[in-house]
């Protein structure tokens, strides 16, 4: 821990740096092939949407013997076309298989209630049935659609007053870039998106939003302090606000992530699908999300920032300093941790600390501390 915390300090000022900025075009080629394997599932698998999307039935058998196999032929025979059944494990040990149908008549429903109560074992009146209309469901896939269309147009116009407008393009790349991520491992991994997803998928967004716009306050912040005063070019400058932040970003995902993939594993374990479905959601979103606004939002911001003619002309000034400079000479010794020998610091600070001021009269010296090297020199006339 004391490492890491050691690695932090040095990250922040600057001693140590990983070049992330300069080697965008690698990150967003990375980036770029994890988006087409998300976009591959959406395109192959397709996301599997619960009832309160589609509208239909769903059926809940507590059978200790009744199979997935069974409960499925028994909703096909009784006009229901390709139903889902999967099984669960209950709080109290029990066992119990939910059957997913799409919209069928009152008729169809009884029929098949009591054909799952017989092959099951159970009293029809254990048998819990869910019916949700498909006008109801389509309603809820438009407002979910709408508050995330809301959700963007917000944190767009919220970056562009606070920050920049650049900032607000990089942030939202950053989001969208997080959710056809995380929507692409829930096509592969074939789970039902539900209202539990989409309240995820929600949460996920503004933990990614709140990463990037940590990154994008220290990139601010060094700007005034670096770039306006032509000590580094803006990349060089986003580069040690991403390295600045980075072991704490590193540390909140870390700390977040372990509680959720708990929940992951345990939903898995236990069968609860509406709790799998929302640690799924979460533990990818957040490991998307710290990722990109490291790897994909601070970078594509520096792309559109150079493309700015101040920040040209900024860079290019550098260059003629640079050059102007000559060669950067040669470091002094280095002990093992990387600074200065001690013999050879012992001497810069008493060289620096030591001022010899020649007055009018020969042979006399003033020796001045650093606290008196702006101070007027005052001279006296030796009595004859």
């Amino acid at each position: 821990m004391s490492r890491l915390s050691s690695m932090g300090n040095r990250l922040y000022r600057g001693e140590v740096s990983f070049q992330i900025v300069n080697r965008r075009k690698r990150w967003l080629s990375i980036f770029g092939g994890v988006l087409v394997i998300a976009i591959l599932g959406l395109l192959l698998r397709g996301l599997v949407f619960s009832v309160e999307f589609t509208g239909g039935s769903t059926i809940t058998v507590p059978s200790a013997t009744l199979s997935v196999n069974q409960a499925m032929s028994i909703a096909e025979a009784n006009g229901s076309p390709a139903p889902t059944a999967q099984e669960s494990t209950v709080i109290d040990g029990g066992r119990q298989i939910i059957i997913t149908t799409k919209t069928i008549t009152n008729t169809q429903q009884d029929d098949m209630t009591a054909a799952l109560a017989k092959a099951g074992n159970v009293n029809p009146n254990a048998i819990t049935v869910d019916a949700t209309g498909a006008s109801w469901g389509h309603s809820v896939s438009k407002q979910a659609l709408t508050a995330l269309i809301v959700f963007l147009a917000l944190v767009a116009v919220y970056l562009a007053i606070f920050f920049e407008w650049q900032m607000a393009a990089a942030a939202i790349l950053s989001l969208l870039n997080v959710i056809v991520i995380t929507v692409g491992v829930y096509a592969w991994s074939g789970l039902e998106v539900s209202p539990t997803t989409v309240t995820g998928f929600l949460t996920i967004l503004g933990y990614a939003l709140y990463d990037a716009v940590v990154v994008f306050d220290k990139v601010k912040e060094n700007t005034r302090l670096q770039v306006k005063a032509d000590k580094l070019g803006y990349a060089d400058s986003a580069n040690l606000a991403v390295n600045q932040t980075l072991v704490r970003s590193l540390n909140t995902s870390l700390i977040a992530t372990i509680p959720v993939f708990s929940l992951l594993l345990g939903g898995a374990i236990s069968g609860a699908s509406e709790l799998e479905e929302l640690a799924l959601a979460l533990f990818v979103g957040i490991v998307a999300g710290t990722i990109s606004s490291i790897l994909v939002a601070t970078p594509f911001l520096v792309w559109l920032k150079e493309l700015d003619p101040a920040v040209k002309a900024q860079e290019a000034r550098l260059a003629r300093k640079r050059q102007k400079a000559g060669p950067t000479p040669a470091p002094a010794a280095a002990g093992p941790a990387g600074n200065l020998a001690a013999a050879d610091e012992d001497e810069v600070l008493a060289a620096t600390s030591r001022i010899v001021v020649t007055s009018g009269s020969a042979g006399s010296d003033v020796r001045r501390n650093p606290a008196q090297r702006n101070q007027p020199v005052r001279t006296t006339k030796k009595k004859r």
